[in-house]
């Protein structure tokens, strides 16, 4: 696995709006069988996540993401308490797909404090494998897999930490190697961000998103498509240091580039959104490829969205 500084955390703060989908989880399962997790919301249920955060309702949301080394899958948590004083405040519980050595798990610690995310600190009662890594972060090291919770309150965080741990092997394995047609549609041009033939690709398909992935040696490109509008993640991008407003498909001013190495755009009446990221990255060298990956996409991207409406609810 390499490893590199500044792991795709990025993206945990553009999944602020997913499909609702209120999950089973092993509470479903019969006596003495665990049920087969294929992703990280089945290593939950609503009642076992209502019962740590209370709530008027618990929903449960699938996301393939994010992506980097190692990359994860993660299940989007939103508690809602039913009144406008309390808002809904997405947060994320994301497993890694990838092996992870001890010795990788320390390196990331180690690339974390050199982001200026501050210095790992242990976590009492999990264990001298699991940390808070600067604000509402806490990764755990487990059974060769990494386990993160992103916001939601760090006691809640361990709690929920406690269920999931001892889960994590029923959790199926990494997906296989594969690609979708649109992604690969503009693989041309994302070979031109990488300077170079994509070595691996991981294209993953799920009811709420497209992610499609491209890497060579230490590069890594992926492209994350959503069939609806993310106006937190919107402003959140708009708002970070160094952010451009850039054109995409011909609309004036409906993305924004960050020198950290994204694009991130929206396209459509239902406002279908679209985040680029290359790592690592070079302004200078790579602005220009990017924004016209993001380009290439567009013409295309009201058709090939997850889904093109407003997230409806599944019961």
């Amino acid at each position: 696995m390499r490893l590199r500084s500044g792991a795709a955390l990025v993206l945990v703060l553009l999944t602020c709006c997913g499909a609702a989908a209120q999950i089973a989880g092993p509470s479903g399962a019969k006596a003495g069988e665990a049920p087969p997790a294929t992703r990280v919301c089945d290593l939950i249920s609503a009642d076992e996540v209502h019962s740590i955060y209370t709530g008027r309702r618990i929903v449960l949301t699938d996301y393939a993401g994010p992506v980097g080394d190692p990359s994860f899958d993660s299940c989007q948590i939103t508690v809602d308490h039913g009144t406008t004083t309390g808002p809904q405040i997405p947060f994320q519980l994301q497993v890694s797909i990838d092996p992870v050595t001890p010795a990788e798990h320390r390196e990331l610690l180690d690339g974390y404090a050199a982001d200026g995310r501050g210095p790992a600190t242990e976590v009492p009662g999990l264990g001298d494998a699991a940390h808070y890594v600067g604000a509402g972060l806490m990764q755990v090291y487990d059974s060769g897999r990494l386990v993160r919770v992103q916001g939601g309150g760090d006691q809640n965080a361990v709690r929920l930490a406690e269920l999931v741990l001892p889960r994590l092997p029923d959790l199926a394995p990494a997906p296989e190697l594969g690609t979708e047609p649109a992604c690969d549609a503009v693989t041309a041009q994302a070979e031109a961000v990488l300077g170079t033939p994509a070595e691996e690709r991981r294209d993953r398909q799920t009811v709420d998103e497209l992610r499609c992935e491209w890497a060579a040696g230490p590069d890594v490109l992926s492209a994350t498509i959503r069939g609806y509008g993310d106006e937190v993640g919107r402003m959140w991008a708009a708002e970070q240091p160094g952010a451009a407003a850039i054109d995409v498909g011909g609309l004036h001013d409906n993305g924004v580039y960050l020198p950290t190495g994204g694009v991130y755009f929206w396209m459509g009446h239902q406002q279908v959104s679209m985040y680029v990221r290359h790592r690592p990255h070079v302004p200078a060298d790579d602005r220009e490829a990017l924004v016209r990956l993001a380009g290439a996409f567009a013409p295309t991207l009201l058709d090939v969205a997850p889904r093109i409406a407003p997230p409806q609810a599944r019961l």
